[in-house]
């Protein structure tokens, strides 16, 4: 919704035509709720999280296949970064250095892999160590489960977690003003350049309403 701060109200903001106010909410300020998709069957669902300073407890079950996450077992179903680094098995004078993504944690991620040293020329196994991959494909922040509210545009790639997250988009995209109290870490900030440009604005427009209509419909 547009906003603006009330004199002396330390932040707390009113509705104004036209306008939007970034209160400094981040992208975890919508995470209690994520529309997903089942990484075992693709069934529509929900993660449901709440947070307890200093961390999320969220669980996620399919109705589909019955696949059941808890975030107490700190499982990770999405994209994972592999990294790894040794000196050359063989001449011992290179570091050798290894780095991949896979585009998920469950489809057989090895212990080692192949790196060839530039001074010998011979491959050695290098142990990798296995990291979530929260940046990148559109997916929930607690499990890595492909989100279900994704919509692409002709300027990229539009996703959200929920009706809520969806509706605050909008609010941004329609201000003909936006203001900030200079918060750099607040969601609004983080948005990618493409969002934020006038000639993209009636594209993302028609994409939000499409998303928020699939949503309702959905339930």
């Amino acid at each position: 919704m547009a906003v603006q701060r009330r004199p002396g109200s330390r932040g707390r903001t009113t509705p104004v035509a036209g306008r939007h106010f970034d209160d400094g909410r981040s992208l975890q300020a919508f995470a209690d709720r994520v529309a997903v998709r089942c990484h075992r069957c693709d069934t529509p669902g929900w993660v449901l999280a709440s947070w307890a300073p200093y961390r999320w407890t969220a669980r996620f079950r399919c109705t589909g296949c019955s696949a059941a996450l808890d975030s107490v077992d700190n499982p990770w179903v999405g994209p994972v970064r592999l990294d790894g680094r040794r000196p050359c098995g063989h001449c011992g004078h290179q570091w050798l250095s290894v780095h991949q993504h896979r585009p998920s944690a469950t489809t057989g991620v090895p212990g080692t892999l192949p790196a060839e040293c530039a001074q010998c020329g011979r491959s050695s196994e290098v142990s990798v160590t296995v990291r979530p991959l929260r940046a990148g494909d559109p997916a929930d922040p607690h499990f890595g489960l492909p989100l279900r509210l994704v919509e692409p545009t002709r300027a990229g790639l539009l996703w959200a977690y929920n009706t809520a997250h969806l509706q605050a988009l909008l609010d941004y995209v329609n201000a003909s003003l936006r203001e900030s109290r200079g918060v750099h870490r607040s969601m609004f900030s983080r948005l990618p350049g493409w969002m934020k440009l006038a000639r993209n604005r009636v594209a993302v427009q028609k994409a939000i309403t499409r998303l928020i209509a699939s949503a309702r419909i959905a339930g």
